[in-house]
């Protein structure tokens, strides 16, 4: 506005045609009245100035203390959801017991199951994060009054066998990092220990940090990482790191309100306890070696009293063993895409028991006390493109004898496949329909060669011992299975 009345001074001056005299006045009025004009743009930019600066600094404390709290101060969920569809089948050897003999059989079955997980993760900084994963695991109307096992509630296998609706808790724990470039890490809780490489690769996921081969159960404990930076030069070509994993798989304690007052004392039996450490002396992103070494003391498990036909815990002894296993991601280098997508992998394993515990197995014909035995077992098998947004699967596993492995999680509902003591093959094809939405087939064949090899510890006795009085055992085993499963 004020430029407009200037304007039209200065036209009003001409068309007067005024003296010299009167242009200076005109002119000199014009200039003050610019430096005015000056004066109140400097001010304005100032007052402007002063708002962005006031703005910014409001900006910045938001940024400190309001963007933190919405994003760091919250525990993000993510869903899980899997409906699947299995066909079993076991056959049973022929047997002799008190009412006569019995012919071989094989039994069918086709369940359904609903596995719904939730798991939800909150980091406040960027060396801290926790993450907790519950689980509900259920067959198709099931009721857990129905199921004839101890090993029904028991912590180590609860979230990996189908049951009911209950919900359960799979992992809690927390990632600390540490040291100049957080070279080191701690975590303690229920740390994540199934599903390890290479169990994940048919089921899709990341792998957990335990090689499968030789544990894949869960637990709670301890762990403690020594990344490749953190140790000395000559080691950071080869991609070499350290963690150290120590647990309790079973604590000796009475419960709470003990009628002598003696709440949480020990009970009769001996804590299970494990420790152990994964090595990776080697591991260029592509190719790579990983070893594992594990002991554990008094490992516990369950017997059946063939006299009152119940099942009381025992103390088995003690377990080491002992895995290495070569790992290829990507074939070759440039050969064709699909060895580029190849995944490949040999996994060897042996195991010793060392029966100092109180383990003795009792039936009618005689008294037979466990030895120490040492076991070995081969894993070997390939995970390739197929096709679009597909996977397919193959592997195979030979158990000795004598092998055992740290899996009471069954990793297929006839059994564990890491576990057979005989031949087990694999084969599994999985695809994503539509983003977060997966269907998978697969077929696992467990031929048992050894009588009763059907699980980890079983009923621990001697192979020869079901042989020797005809007692009936799984011969062999199939698992038929398919699944939908939604992730968000």
């Amino acid at each position: 506005m004020k430029k407009l009345l200037i304007s039209a001074v200065a036209v009003g001056s001409l068309f007067a045609q005024p003296t010299i005299e009167d242009l200076q006045k005109q002119l000199q009025a014009l200039q003050a009245q610019i430096q005015e004009l000056k004066k109140a743009q400097e001010t304005q930019a100032k007052e402007v100035k002063e708002v962005k600066n006031t703005q910014q600094a409001q900006d910045e404390r938001y940024m400190k203390k309001v963007a933190p709290m919405a994003s760091n101060n919250h525990l993000f969920w993510n869903l899980d959801l899997r409906s699947t569809y299995d066909h079993v089948a076991q056959k049973v050897s022929a047997y002799q017991d008190t009412t006569g003999s019995h012919d071989s059989k094989t039994y069918h079955n086709n369940i359904l199951t609903n596995r719904v997980i939730l798991t939800g993760v909150a980091k406040p900084s960027d060396n801290l994060k926790a993450t907790v994963r519950i689980e509900a695991n259920n067959i198709y109307g099931m009721q857990s009054e129905t199921q004839n096992s101890p090993y029904t509630n028991s912590s180590w296998v609860a979230n990996e066998t189908p049951d009911d609706t209950t919900v359960r808790v799979k992992e809690a724990f927390f990632n600390y990092h540490f040291g100049e470039d957080g070279e080191y890490m701690f975590s303690a809780g229920r740390r994540p220990a199934t599903e390890g490489y290479p169990a994940n690769l048919r089921e899709g996921d990341s792998p957990s940090s335990p090689l499968a081969h030789l544990i894949n159960m869960e637990f709670d404990g301890f762990s403690f990482e020594i990344s490749n930076e953190a140790l000395p030069d000559i080691f950071s070509d080869y991609g070499t790191w350290l963690k150290f994993c120590a647990g309790r798989g079973y604590s000796s304690s009475k419960g709470k309100w003990q009628s002598d007052g003696t709440s949480y004392s020990k009970d009769d039996k001996d804590n299970m306890d494990f420790a152990g450490f994964i090595l990776v002396p080697y591991d260029n992103g592509q190719y790579s070696v990983w070893t594992e070494t594990v002991w554990a003391w008094h490992v516990q498990g369950y017997q059946m009293d063939m006299a009152t036909q119940k099942s009381t815990m025992k103390d088995f002894g003690d377990y080491f063993g002992e895995n290495i296993m070569f790992r290829a991601d990507g074939i070759g280098d440039g050969i064709n895409d699909f060895l580029d997508d190849t995944k490949a992998f040999v996994s060897l394993a042996i195991s010793k028991t060392s029966t100092n515990g109180e383990y003795a197995y009792t039936n009618t014909p005689g008294n037979i006390v466990a030895k120490s035995h040492t076991g070995h077992s081969i894993w070997i098998g390939a995970d390739m493109p197929a096709g679009e947004d597909g996977r397919f699967g193959v592997s195979f596993v030979k158990g000795s004898k004598y092998w055992k492995n740290m899996t009471y999680g069954e990793d297929t509902l006839v059994g564990s496949m890491a576990a057979v003591r005989g031949k087990a093959y694999d084969v599994y094809y999985n695809k994503e329909i539509i983003p977060h939405l997966t269907a998978g087939l697969r077929y696992t064949y467990l031929d048992y060669e050894h009588p009763g090899s059907d699980g980890f510890f079983g009923m621990m006795m001697d192979s020869d011992t079901y042989t020797k009085y005809k007692m009936p055992y799984v011969e062999s085993a199939s698992d038929l299975r398919a699944y939908i499963r939604y992730q968000f």
